[in-house]
C-alpha cells in the first residue's frame, strides 16, 4: 500500500512540476529569445521593398535604386539585397556576395524561397515587376517552413484550450486530493495504532487483574492462609506483567514518533560496544529467569567502534531483539549477542547479530514476516520486531531476518561507523 501511494505521490508531483517546469522554460525562453534576436526581426522585405525606387532614364531603360534609409537597414545586419526580373536576372545588387549567382532558374527561385541560397538565409517580396530578394550571413538565422492541415490546425483549436483547462484543474485539484488522502491515511493509522494497543495490552492487562484479584479475594476470605512465598510469586508476576505493559506503550509510542516524524532524535558520537553491554545489564538487572542466558561477543577491534545515532533508541533496539527471544521461548532458550567485523571486498561491514537456539521460525514465517513489518499498518503482534526495522531505517542501517544456525530466531544488522572504512 505504501509504495503504492508513494507510487501515486510521485506521479502526481511530477505532472505538477512538469507544467510549472514547462510555462518557467517558456517563459525564460521567450525571454532569452528576445535578448538573442537582436533585432532580426525588423529585418523586414516588406519595410525594404518601400525604400526601393524605380525610374526610368533617357534611353527608356528602367533603372532601380534604394534609398539610404534601406541601405543602413541591410548593413544593420551585414546583409545583401538583390532584384530579379522575370527572366531570372539580377537588376540590381547590393554587397551582393562572390558566391551568390546573377542568374537564377524557377527550380533555383523556388529553392531558395523555401530553404536557403547557398547557405545564406534569405526572404523574398514581390514587387510590381520585380522580386526583392533579403539575405542575411551565413549560420545567422535557422530557416525552415512547417504545414499542417486545416484538419490539425482546427483540432489545436479545441483541444489546446482543454488541454490548458485540465491542467488547471490538476494544478488546483491535484494537491487537494494528496492532502485529503494523506489524511485518511494517518486517520486509518490511528485506528490501527489503537488496534494494535489494545491487543497486545489485554493480556498482560488481563493477567495483572487476575493475579490481583486472587490477592484481593485471598485476602478478605483468612489472611492467615496465604503463604508469603505465594504472595511473592503473584506479586513478582503482577510486577513483570505491568513491565511488559510498559514496555508495550513505550514501543507503540516509539514506533508512532518514528512513523510520523514526530520524535525529538538526537544524532551523537556512540559507543556500541559500551551501549551494548549496558543494555543487557539493565536487562539482566530487572531479574532475568535463570532458563535464559544471555552471552556477549564483541571482537578485541572494534572496542572502540563508534557510531552516530541515538543513545535511547539504540538500546530500545538491542532491548526488544532480546525481549523477543524472550516471550517466544517460554521454555529458556541461549541468547547469543554479537559485533563482528566481516571483510568485503575492499569494505569492512560491521554485524551486529543477536539470536537465539529456540523454537524459531519457518521459511514462510519469515517471508510474511518481512512483508508486514514494511506496511504501512501496524501489526497487533510483532511491534517490538517492527520497532526494530524501524530503528535501523531511521540510523540508515541494513537489517536482515532469518533462521539461526542453531535452528533459533536471528536478526543481523549491517551497522554503518562513524568513519566509513571504505
Amino acid at each position: 500500500m505504501r509504495r503504492l501511494e508513494n507510487f501515486i505521490k510521485i506521479v502526481v508531483l511530477t505532472i505538477i512540476m512538469l507544467v510549472v517546469m514547462l510555462v518557467a522554460d517558456l517563459l525564460v525562453m521567450t525571454y532569452f529569445g528576445l535578448k538573442t534576436d537582436s533585432g532580426m526581426t525588423k529585418f523586414s522585405t516588406t519595410y525594404l521593398s518601400r525604400e526601393v525606387t524605380k525610374t526610368v532614364n533617357e534611353q527608356g531603360e528602367t533603372q532601380y535604386s534604394m534609398s539610404q534609409q534601406g541601405i543602413d537597414r541591410i548593413d544593420a545586419f551585414h546583409g545583401f539585397a538583390f532584384l530579379l526580373d522575370d527572366a531570372g536576372d539580377v537588376v540590381w545588387s547590393y554587397q551582393l556576395p562572390d558566391d551568390v549567382p546573377e542568374h537564377y532558374t524557377i527550380r533555383d527561385i523556388v529553392r531558395f524561397t523555401r530553404y536557403y541560397l547557398n547557405d545564406y538565409p534569405v526572404y523574398t517580396h514581390i514587387l510590381d515587376d520585380v522580386v526583392l530578394v533579403a539575405g542575411m550571413p551565413r549560420q545567422t538565422v535557422w530557416k525552415y517552413h512547417f504545414s499542417f492541415q486545416i484538419s490539425t490546425v482546427n483540432m489545436f483549436a479545441y483541444v489546446l484550450p482543454v488541454l490548458l483547462l485540465l491542467n488547471i484543474i490538476v494544478l488546483l485539484v491535484g494537491p487537494f486530493l494528496i492532502i485529503k488522502h494523506d489524511e485518511h491515511r494517518r486517520e486509518r493509522q490511528r485506528t490501527s495504532w489503537i488496534a494494535g494497543v489494545s491487543h497486545d495490552i489485554r493480556t498482560p492487562l488481563s493477567l495483572v487483574l487476575g493475579y490481583a484479584d486472587e490477592l484481593l479475594h485471598s485476602a478478605q476470605s483468612n489472611m492467615e492462609w496465604i503463604e508469603k512465598k505465594s504472595v511473592a510469586e503473584k506479586a513478582q508476576m503482577i510486577e513483570q506483567q505491568a513491565i511488559r505493559i510498559k514496555t508495550l506503550v513505550t514501543n507503540l509510542n516509539t514506533s508512532n514518533k518514528l512513523t510520523y516524524g514526530m520524535g525529538v532524535w538526537h544524532q551523537e558520537k556512540v559507543l556500541l560496544p559500551a551501549l551494548i553491554r549496558e543494555s543487557i545489564c539493565e536487562i539482566v538487572n530487572r531479574g532475568l529467569d535463570e532458563k535464559y542466558d544471555i552471552s556477549v561477543t564483541i571482537m578485541e577491534t572494534l572496542e572502540e567502534f563508534y557510531v552516530k545515532g541515538d543513545r535511547e533508541l539504540i538500546k530500545r533496539l538491542i532491548e526488544n531483539l532480546i525481549n523477543n527471544a524472550i516471550s517466544h521461548n517460554p521454555q529458556g532458550c541461549e541468547i547469543s549477542v554479537s559485533l563482528t567485523s566481516q571483510s568485503r571486498w575492499i569494505c569492512k561491514r560491521i554485524q551486529l547479530e543477536v539470536s537465539d537456539n529456540g523454537c524459531g521460525v519457518s521459511k514462510e514465517q519469515l517471508k510474511n514476516f518481512r512483508a508486514s513489518i514494511k506496511l504501512d499498518k501496524l501489526p497487533e503482534h510483532g511491534l517490538g520486531i517492527r520497532l526494530v526495522w524501524q530503528i535501523a531505517s531511521f540510523h540508515h542501517w541494513r537489517v536482515r531476518f532469518t533462521r539461526s544456525n542453531a535452528g533459533g530466531f536471528c536478526c543481523r544488522i549491517y551497522v554503518k561507523p562513524l568513519i566509513r572504512n571504505c
